[in-house]
């Protein structure tokens, strides 16, 4: 891609501000104009008008940039058929044109950084060798004090009735006891002890229940099918992981194996309904071997996410799951692994 035209549009963008990028036409008209010599630069620009970029771009988290970028390239290949290299490159320069990122990251490498001065070895003291006491220095451990108490002249008698009052105390509360639980009286109900809790009757809230794909909603099937749904506004990507360990999602949403995201869906905070995701390998197409799927929290609107997470191999479901990922963004569940 030449990169003459990156000139022409910041300039434009500086100079007509929304009024140009926030319109697919005036975009289209205004790079003929002033950059005719570029039609395939123009026209893949245009294509990341229509698909949303610019909006994303502008209201990206610093932190997730690189994952932007990669996810608004994917979209505009998923959606409008476009080259994956001339997708990023357009979702780059739109991102330098408007300013979410430095320059550099867009155009040149990075500022090596400063050389971290040396610093001393921390050396631990030695420990000092300890001595051991000799065995026949050690005094003879104490008595207890009823034992120095029955040493004295007398003790041995008061010994004896202390203990003999001891064991009629005891004797006497067995005795109490007995008729007390054979007394038959109801008003002794009152008396039970009361449990402290009771968890059979305990209001707990039950499971959530498993999210279902809309029914006009056609998604692909065969020997391995692993489907991720959510309500709410929050963005949820879908990875699978296949035998050879290719990764399959929205930036790469075909694999040499044959598995495919055939459906993707960019949820945002002002969305409702149902959100689905969803990859497959057709009938014999499926490589064998171990598996790994997870979900994965792209943006948040500032709350959790509820999802479900179903895997079907050979017609069989292996997993139906509901669970939730935190508002962070670029949480992840834990993956599932199978083996087909």
């Amino acid at each position: 891609m030449n990169g003459d035209i990156r000139g022409v549009l910041a300039r434009l963008v500086q100079t007509e501000g929304k009024a140009f990028y926030g319109d697919a036409d005036r975009v289209e008209a205004r790079l003929q104009e002033q950059a005719s010599d570029h039609p395939r630069e123009t026209a893949v620009l245009v294509t990341a008008v229509r698909a949303g970029v610019i909006d994303e771009l502008l209201g990206v988290s610093p932190g997730l940039f690189n994952i932007a970028v990669g996810h608004l390239a994917g979209r505009m290949v998923r959606l409008h058929g476009a080259d994956a290299a001339a997708s990023r490159w357009a979702v780059e320069t739109w991102a330098d044109a408007l300013g979410v990122t430095p320059a550099s990251s867009a155009v040149a490498p990075p500022p090596a950084a400063a050389p971290t001065p040396p610093t001393e070895p921390v050396v631990a003291p030695e420990s000092l060798p300890v001595e051991p006491r000799p065995s026949k220095e050690r005094p003879a451990p104490a008595k207890p004090p009823l034992w120095r108490l029955l040493e004295r002249p007398g003790a041995a008698a008061i010994g004896v009735g202390v203990v003999g009052l001891v064991a009629l105390i005891v004797l006497v509360r067995l005795i109490a006891g007995v008729v007390h639980g054979s007394g038959g009286d109801e008003s002794d109900a009152s008396h039970a002890a009361v449990p402290t809790s009771t968890p059979a009757t305990s209001a707990r809230p039950g499971p959530s229940p498993a999210l279902t794909v809309p029914p006009d909603l056609a998604l692909g099937t065969g020997d391995v099918q692993a489907t991720l749904i959510w309500a709410d506004g929050g963005d949820l990507d879908l990875h699978v992981v296949d035998p050879r360990g290719t990764e399959i999602y929205f930036s790469n949403p075909r694999s040499p194996s044959g598995g495919t995201l055939d459906h993707d869906d960019t949820a945002g905070c002002t969305t409702s309904g149902t959100h689905v995701e969803n990859v497959f390998w057709p009938s014999g197409g499926a490589p064998a071997g171990s598996y790994r799927v997870f979900a994965k929290k792209y943006s948040s609107c500032g709350s959790p996410s509820q999802y479900t997470l179903r895997v079907t191999v050979g017609g069989r479901v292996i997993l139906d799951s509901t669970a939730t990922l935190p508002a962070t963004e670029g949480a992840e569940s834990a993956p599932f692994t199978f083996t087909k």
